[in-house]
């Protein structure tokens, strides 16, 4: 061995010799990153490849008849309508009856099941004991048939049924509410609600967990009382929470159309007069009982805009709030 090399080599600089280590296991680190995200690439291929023959590509299809004129019998015959779908689109009062209904609705529902969520997991928070089974009762309408529950509420709100005969003591007409146009989407409103909110309950007891408890303790020895602490304690801790459920719940009602189904019996659908047919009824109307693909499809790429549009705002505000 060289002695000029080998004295070189033991009065290198620590620092130097540290560098270079390092640097090597920051090599050695960076490969078997790569190595893994190949890895996890590969594995997930198979399900990114469903994923996007699932829904990008349907997705896609809809924006592109939303510019054809194309019958559900002759899909293979299309041609180019430009605008004119989106032109009709705008100009049936059909459309623009279903949207006011369908925003009715959204405005009836989402605050309704929002503060309704949010009394019930601040109560079940508080609870001691059976916290885990009312949690589940509450969460059993959401994993429930949606035909078993709108068909055991249509026997409840039917004239003279046990619901319509109490309702009658704050000046409610005993009548069949889904058969009457004036109480039709009050009675869709309550059978979303009930079908949704366990879910919101979960997710905003989850979230009153995450408040620290040592936030309750120094307000309970400042004085506040329970609403004192759930207004400036609960609410602020859960901020982020109340943003997600009420974004998920505009999405999701947007696109309500089981129940209307339901209620019309599959026959006529937004009965009884209209009083139901929500976007997505009218979607369906366009589709596959009048042939119109070309309009349904526009109407589809609206209520994806309106629905990407939520998702984006939830993000952006959900990122301030974090």
């Amino acid at each position: 061995m060289n002695p000029t090399t080998s004295t070189a080599a033991a009065t290198r600089p620590p620092t130097a010799r540290s560098g270079a280590s390092a640097h090597s296991g920051l090599a050695r680190r960076s490969f078997l990153f790569r190595r893994e995200s190949r890895t996890a690439w590969l594995m997930l291929a198979p399900a990114l490849v469903l994923l996007a023959w699932w829904c990008a590509a349907p997705i896609v299809q809809s924006v592109i008849l939303s510019f054809q004129n194309v019958s559900k019998y002759e899909l293979s015959q299309r041609e180019f309508a430009g605008l004119d779908n989106y032109t009709q689109l705008f100009a049936d009062p059909a459309f623009g009856r279903s949207v006011g209904i369908t925003v009715t609705f959204v405005l009836g529902v989402v605050p309704a099941q929002t503060i309704l969520a949010l009394l019930v997991a601040s109560t079940l928070h508080g609870a001691t004991k059976g916290k885990a089974v009312f949690r589940t009762a509450f969460f059993v309408p959401y994993m429930t048939s949606t035909v078993a529950i709108t068909t055991i509420f249509m026997q409840l709100f039917v004239k003279s049924g046990p619901i319509t005969s109490l309702m009658t003591v704050f000046g409610l007409p005993n009548t069949t509410w889904y058969a009457d146009p004036d109480l039709a989407l009050a009675f869709l409103v309550i059978i979303y609600v009930y079908m949704f909110v366990g879910l919101y309950i979960v997710i905003f007891v989850g979230g009153i967990e995450t408040v620290p408890a040592e936030l309750y303790e120094a307000a309970q020895m400042d004085g506040a009382g329970v609403f004192r602490r759930f207004w400036t304690v609960t609410l602020p801790g859960i901020r982020p929470f109340a943003v997600f459920v009420v974004v998920a719940g505009v999405i999701q009602a947007v696109q309500v159309f089981d129940q209307a189904y339901v209620i019309s019996g599959g026959t006529v659908l937004g009965s009884p007069a209209g009083a139901t047919s929500t976007i997505v009824i009218y979607i369906y109307q366009q589709a596959f009982r009048l042939s119109n693909i070309g309009i349904a499809s526009a109407a589809t790429v609206l209520l994806l805009v309106v629905v990407v549009v939520a998702g984006v705002i939830s993000r952006r505000i959900g990122a301030k709030e974090a």
